[in-house]
């Protein structure tokens, strides 16, 4: 996850817009890894969050007060992402029964890590959790990268996006996902009032930086997790990342490092 520093200069812009937009004071708040984050929103510690599919899923397993808000846009205005299966160019296809295999993964609640990487391997009839696999988790889709690489790992888990970044550096991807429901913006609706939940949604959804200039303009300093606009979301759109968390032969709170 992104350092204090680079959050606070990233979100203060969208935290100055949504106080000029519903009058209420808004203060950030830095978590080290998506654990920590979904472990004090499910508590009440912080109101809103940035959540991707896996974290989601997570924390609304925790708490039933966490709701969507919006669900965010990227550049292409395009709300689902996709996860990549990847490996150097030339070390040969992976998933010979007969070798052992280091698996890099970026973290234990990141979509593209071990979810994305298990639901592959299960698809093939195999699993991390295998004696054929060791799996570490790295801390970022561009460490996984690199650390593919550099040869430290046979294959890794990351977000395609990432992954195609990389290509003229030797990365290639074996497999990819179909897509799955993009980032949320959530809230806490036992600490937060309805009306200013709806406030919030309504001042999100009111952005159309795709098509209004001075709108593009005034985000453009924004975080490019918010910079590009929102869509109206249901919860039920994340229930294919629910079945998949439900097939986990293990449980990923509590593993992070």
């Amino acid at each position: 996850m992104a350092s204090l520093e680079q959050v606070t200069l990233e979100y203060l812009p969208f935290i100055d817009f949504l106080e000029k937009e519903t009058g209420y004071a808004f203060e950030l708040a830095w978590h080290e890894n998506y654990e920590a984050l979904i472990e004090s929103i499910a508590s009440g510690q912080v109101d809103m969050a940035y959540l991707g599919p896996l974290p989601y899923v997570a924390v609304t397993q925790k708490s039933q007060h966490i709701i969507p808000v919006v669900q965010l846009l990227d550049s292409k205005g395009q709300s689902d992402y996709t996860c990549a299966i990847v490996h150097f160019a030339d070390s040969g296809a992976p998933l010979d029964s007969n070798q052992h295999y280091d698996v890099a993964l970026t973290q234990p609640l990141s979509t593209c890590g071990y979810l994305a990487t298990e639901d592959y391997l299960q698809r093939q009839g195999m699993s991390l959790e295998d004696n054929t696999f060791s799996y570490d988790y790295t801390g970022s889709h561009e460490r996984v990268a690199l650390d593919v690489i550099l040869g430290k790992y046979q294959f890794g888990g990351m977000k395609t996006q990432i992954a195609r970044r990389y290509h003229h550096l030797g990365l290639r991807i074996i497999d990819e996902t179909q897509p799955v429901p993009g980032f949320v913006l959530v809230a806490n609706s036992d600490t937060l009032a309805p009306e200013l939940i709806e406030q919030i949604r309504d001042a999100m959804l009111s952005l159309a930086p795709q098509d209004n200039k001075a709108h593009q303009k005034m985000m453009q300093t924004w975080s490019r997790n918010l910079r590009y606009g929102a869509k109206p979301v249901a919860d039920s759109a994340y229930d294919v990342i629910r079945r998949q968390w439900y097939q986990l032969k293990i449980n990923l709170i509590g593993t992070a490092k």
